[in-house]
């Protein structure tokens, strides 16, 4: 119903209603008329409108979808897992919105849509992308189940292949760049030095390397056990069954970490009662736990310093094995080593390593038969 008022010579009219498409109960008011009976059959009007659904249908396509999506996920979040929704919304806020998000909802172009489709194939895993695009429909089969939108025109967008692995470049440093990275490593903060040794000697995960904690690390025995991984959406076990290992460590790496735990030891002293007390292993000087999105800073800041091209932390995962590889270690050796799924995946991965030894050993056969 609506209600009426007079503001000096002019009348004003107001109207509450429930939106269909959220839920929520809403007002609109409008002013400016010369008497009550204009601003009667002006809300007359618009109540009819409201009624029909008209209103909310022309009202929401002139949304913008950045305010469309967040009020999708704030109306409809709760009809999920908790999981599922931290996932949904560090999409939506880190790749839909950012990029998509100024556009009102009825005038996204579908060809700019495969644009934003086609960017993140470059940066991201297929199954990233498609989980990106699955998020993106089930909001926008939304609107069109609210008649907000008359279809999904999104829906059969085309998303490329990944290529098969033994195609993709793999982003490695070779032995001389491994010495530089390393020696500029040195010159760097003492725990960005460990991080960047761990992850070499190791070839583990950065998720694995920031969940560790001292009690993983057995200096009699010379191992680390990995059993979980960390990200910005919590702790939980490792990529798959076989990322649940055991691997053995070398001396070198023994000492520095040895070093990097009295290290830690000198540092609470110093800092005293604003030392941040947790449970994991790789901390910054004041005890503060690091994150991914840090570990990926600091691999960015050694190789800028050490002027080499840039290397990931699961660059230096590939550097590892290759190196083992290189120096002669048995491909399931390395598989169990990096908790790889198979060895198929490892010799899909690191093709090009395998090829060269296979034609060196093809070519030890051909001499050991000539003679």
């Amino acid at each position: 119903m609506a209600s009426y008022r007079q503001r000096g010579k002019k009348w004003e009219y107001r109207i509450r209603y429930v939106d269909p498409a959220c839920g929520k109960t809403k007002e609109i008011s409008k002013g400016g008329f010369r008497t009550k009976s204009e601003a009667k059959l002006a809300a007359s009007e618009l109540e009819k409108q409201i009624y029909l659904g008209k209103h909310s249908l022309l009202e929401n396509r002139e949304k913008l979808i950045k305010d469309w999506f967040n009020e999708w996920l704030e109306v409809y979040g709760s009809q999920v897992q908790l999981r599922t929704l931290k996932n949904r919304k560090t999409y939506v806020n880190n790749q839909i919105i950012p990029y998509l998000g100024d556009f009102k909802l009825n005038q996204l172009p579908r060809l700019e849509y495969q644009k934003f489709i086609n960017r993140l194939t470059e940066n991201y895993s297929l199954g990233t992308v498609k989980a990106i695009h699955s998020i993106f429909c089930i909001a926008i089969n939304k609107a069109v189940e609210l008649e907000m939108l008359t279809y999904n025109k999104y829906r059969n967008i085309s998303i490329k292949k990944e290529k098969d692995l033994s195609e993709r470049k793999i982003n490695y440093l070779t032995r001389d760049e491994v010495t530089i990275f390393m020696d500029t490593a040195k010159q760097c903060p003492f725990y960005q030095y460990i991080v960047a040794i761990t992850l070499l000697r190791t070839g583990m995960r950065k998720g694995e390397l920031i969940a560790l904690h001292w009690d993983d690390i057995n200096f009699k025995d010379k191992t680390i056990s990995i059993t979980k991984t960390r990200s910005s959406h919590g702790v939980k076990p490792p990529k798959t069954k076989r990322s649940m290992r055991t691997i053995s460590i070398d001396d070198t790496l023994v000492t520095e970490l040895k070093k990097y735990q009295t290290w830690q030891k000198r540092n609470k002293l110093k800092y005293g009662a604003s030392y941040i007390e947790q449970e994991y292993m790789i901390t910054q000087a004041n005890g503060k736990a690091l994150s991914e999105f840090r570990i990926n800073d600091i691999m960015k800041a050694i190789t800028n310093k050490a002027k080499l091209h840039h290397i990931s932390p699961h660059g230096l995962r590939h550097t590892h094995a290759i190196m083992l590889l290189e120096s002669g270690a048995d491909i399931k050796f390395v598989s169990d080593r990096l908790g790889h799924t198979n060895i198929k995946m490892t010799a899909d991965v690191y093709l090009h390593i395998t090829k060269k030894y296979e034609s060196e050993n093809i070519t030890k056969l051909d001499r050991y038969l000539s003679n």
